[in-house]
């Protein structure tokens, strides 16, 4: 009897730990899918840096970007003859995009002496673009709010990114394009408020 109990409790011992085996083996194997899940390329501001390094000295990305008028706006085309300095902010409701804005705004006479562009966008329409232009005297001449309609501009940058939750993180972008190239770019969660800093580096090609 003792025999039998013995033989049975082995067996039993035997199917517990290739259970506890298959257990680990199966949380093992799911733990890179977990962490795929809960994280993003967006997680930090290296993360950022890695996003604006994949488009850094490469063709800027197609931009289907529209004036305040509502016509398409041909940056690749612009940038072949005159620097470009393009932003994607998050609208006029962002007070800090805004902010970015007038600073640069505030070195238009050095931007004009230098034919250097500024091409900022946004979901915006072209109606509030208009509005906002005629607020803050943008001089059309250097200045032009554009509109991303559906985001695709900012999708086509990497700027977006859908969440495993069903939210978006959408970045402030910041860029300099010269004869189609993309010269620089500052990806981050708050815009490159160091707009000398950008100008220097607008002015170095």
């Amino acid at each position: 009897m003792l025999k039998i109990v013995l033989k049975r409790f082995g067996t039993a011992l035997v199917l517990i730990l290739i259970g506890l085996a298959s257990v680990i083996f199966f949380m093992k194997s799911s733990k890179p899918e977990q962490a795929n899940a809960s994280t993003h390329k967006h997680a930090s501001s290296e993360d950022h840096k890695e996003c604006a390094a994949k488009i850094a000295g490469k063709a800027l990305p197609p931009l289907s970007l529209r004036d305040t008028q509502g016509g398409e706006i041909p940056v690749m085309t612009i940038s072949e003859r005159q620097p470009v300095i393009v932003i994607r902010y998050l609208g006029y409701g962002c007070s800090h995009c805004i902010e970015q804005l007038l600073a640069l705004q505030k070195l238009a006479d050095t931007l004009k002496s230098k034919r250097v562009r500024v091409i900022a966008f946004s979901d915006d329409t072209p109606g509030e673009n208009r509005n906002v232009m005629t607020k803050y005297q943008f001089d059309p001449a250097i200045f032009t709010l554009a509109s991303d309609p559906a985001k695709a501009s900012a999708y086509s940058l990497g700027a977006v990114y859908p969440e495993t939750d069903g939210t978006m993180t959408e970045l402030h972008v910041s860029m300099v394009v010269e004869k189609g190239l993309v010269r620089f770019a500052h990806f981050d969660s708050k815009p490159m408020m160091d707009v000398q800093a950008l100008l220097a580096k607008t002015l170095a090609y």
